[in-house]
């Protein structure tokens, strides 16, 4: 190396004229000045330019111009148009200590022929210049100098422009920055710099003030997705060598939280090219990771939608909608899915939609079911949190359920859901932590179980897998009732796990207008007794009877109490209703109570003559209910 090497500082400018004054002048305050300054404006609309010039008028300084094409490309320019022997860039916003240059170059005038680059440690500045962190990188803790490819690869290499000095001939061999790189220019460089054989020296010292400058324009759809971009080039490079596993145990877990994030901002920002082209990116890279590792999230890789179904909700909507905006951990959209409502419910919505990043559907009036399908449809989480229009969460509601879904295993979680508090029509507290007041098994563990009693998952308590919905097929839009059960039924038939939190996350609001005590409940009860019988026949072979022990005394009795409050309430089309349903039941069930239930049937559907009788049933309930279990 020869005793002299010259430099020439490169700093590209893009609409910098809040900072560029002080970047420069920190380059002229070098103890060791370069031979060559090198401004590059790359298509600014400021007048950053204009103050370059000023100072140009007064020290050795060009100022190149060129179009627009980011900070990859401007760098380039000024590298191509630099005659030196080294290359030191300064961003715009940026400041040099006095010894920045005198330290960087030693190593470069020892003994060593391959030294690619020379680095050091960094201070961290906000916008007005003052203090926020000295020797950041030495902080966050990775490794350097660089000496083996896999730290390399695990880890941001957190080698700062600003902070190098580079040998142009290096730079030059290896093709300079990628211009088609946004965020990750500088890693693919630095980690090109070391494939290619370079040596590295790392200054343990802070030689630079980095500003750390909040960027309030919107990114482009390269910016938006970076980390992405930058994923995609390393795999097709490295994916070629399944022996040392780079892609699946590197990379993929390396950039599957980055790249989440991108997909979180895709959302929030409701772009809908953006969310396509993020949710490709998050599909790819999940698909490269181990199969136990897919399926789990934190805070900083889940994407969480809430969906809302909404149909003359106006008395309790906005309530729902404050408890999501108050939630400790935020989701990433929310969704209100008007079902054909007639009051003021969804201009309640548009107002709150005004403030708060909420998103209102439209459709037809077609049930809770098809209302939540359809929110589900046009959600971009990878978890869906259900919420009913006439409940309410607690702060920590999503922040708990999701805990679970970080925890690797055997068995991909398909949903969480908790324990919840009753509340009435006004809010008021009937019943706290009320699951715990009734004797079912959670989490859910046995089909046979699950089969002989209400299951007592409650949408507004869960969160579940986009995934798991989908393998199933969603909701059951003929249910308007029971569709709760039967979708996470089916989810347990499918091999997904479920976790419960023995903890009230929400409140449950129970009362005679909420959808539990329409009358249409009572018709997908009998739905969907119908549609296990079919699913879950008896099967003598094996001595399995899962409608005759199970199905049947569990809907028996409720479907006598259906018909006991239609003979009450003197509804002759319903009374008829709910005794072929109790007949359909009837006949799946013991021999003893199909006789019994052969005998009271004909009277049960002479209702003027059965009426007289209702007192009597009632207080012989709990005799009846042992006797047809």
């Amino acid at each position: 190396m020869p005793a002299r090497m010259t430099i020439a500082a490169v700093i590209p400018l893009y609409n910098g004229s809040k900072f560029i004054f002080d970047a420069v002048r920190s380059v002229l305050a070098q103890t060791l000045a370069p031979q060559d300054i090198i401004v590059v404006d790359d298509g600014s609309t400021d007048d950053g330019a204009a103050i370059v010039e000023q100072l140009a008028d007064e020290h050795p300084i060009r100022l190149l111009r060129k179009q627009h094409g980011g900070q990859s490309s401007a760098r380039n320019f000024g590298g191509a148009h630099a005659g030196t022997d080294l290359i030191a860039l300064l961003d715009q916003d940026d400041i040099w200590y006095p010894d920045h240059l005198d330290e960087l170059i030693k190593p470069f005038l020892g003994p060593s022929a391959d030294l690619g680059w020379t680095y050091s440690d960094i201070d961290t500045i906000d916008e007005n210049g003052l203090m926020t962190a000295r020797a950041a990188l030495s902080v966050a803790g990775n490794a350097h100098p660089k000496r083996d490819i896999v730290s390399c690869l695990r880890d941001d290499m957190d080698v700062l422009p600003s902070t190098t000095l580079i040998s142009l001939a290096a730079f030059k061999a290896v093709g300079g920055f990628d211009e088609c790189l946004s965020d990750y220019a500088d890693d693919d460089l630095f980690l090109r710099l070391f494939r290619a054989g370079y040596d590295n020296v790392w200054i343990k010292r802070a030689l630079t003030k980095r500003r750390m400058v909040t960027s309030r324009s919107t990114p482009s759809a390269d910016e938006a997705q970076g980390a992405s971009l930058y994923a995609r080039k390393l795999i097709a490079e490295f994916g070629g060598n399944p022996v040392h596993g780079y892609v699946r145990d590197i990379l993929a877990p390396r950039f599957r939280t980055r790249i989440a994030a991108e997909y979180k901002n895709a959302l929030r920002s409701g772009r809908q090219d953006l969310i396509r082209v993020a949710g490709e990116n998050l599909s790819f890279i999940k698909g490269l990771l181990p199969p136990n590792r897919r399926s789990t999230w934190t805070p900083r890789n889940a994407t969480i939608s809430v969906v809302i179904p909404l149909y003359n909700g106006e008395r309790f909507v906005e309530q729902a909608l404050r408890s999501v905006m108050q939630q400790s951990l935020p989701p990433e959209e929310i969704i209100v899915v008007n079902d054909g409502s007639s009051d003021s419910g969804p201009q309640i919505v548009e107002r709150l939609a005004a403030e708060h990043p909420i998103r209102l559907l439209h459709k037809e009036n077609g049930g809770q079911a098809a209302a939540r399908n359809f929110g589900i449809a046009h959600a971009g989480g990878e978890l869906i949190a259900l919420l009913d229009q006439d409940d309410v969460w607690y702060p920590n509601h999503l922040a708990e359920l999701l805990k679970p879904f970080a925890k690797p295993g055997d068995r991909v979680v398909g949903w969480v859901y908790s324990n919840l508090d009753e509340i009435d029509e006004h809010g008021n507290t009937v019943t706290r932590s009320c699951l715990s007041k009734i004797a079912t098994q959670h989490p859910k563990r046995d089909l046979f179980v699950c089969l002989g009693e209400d299951m007592f998952i409650l949408p507004s308590a869960s969160l579940f897998s986009r995934w798991a919905f989908d393998a199933v097929g969603g909701f059951d839009e003929r249910l308007m009732g029971y569709e709760d059960d039967d979708i996470f039924l089916r989810m347990f038939r499918a091999g997904f796990d479920n976790v419960y939190i023995d903890k009230a996350l929400s409140k449950w609001r129970i009362f005679p207008g909420s959808a539990s005590y329409a009358p249409r409940m009572n018709r997908s009860r009998a739905l969907y007794a119908r549609k296990l019988a079919a699913a879950f026949p008896d099967d003598p072979d094996f001595g399995r009877y899962p409608t005759r022990d199970r199905l049947a005394p569990r809907f028996l009795p409720q479907m006598i109490g259906v018909y006991c409050n239609t003979l009450r309430a003197g509804h002759a089309e319903r009374i008829r209703e709910a005794c072929d349903d109790i007949a359909f039941i009837s006949r799946l069930h013991r021999p003893k109570v199909r006789r019994l239930m052969t005998l009271l049937l004909p009277l049960m559907r002479a209702h003027r003559l059965s009426r007289p009788l209702l007192p009597v049933a009632v207080a012989l309930r709990p005799g009846i209910r042992r006797l047809l279990r």
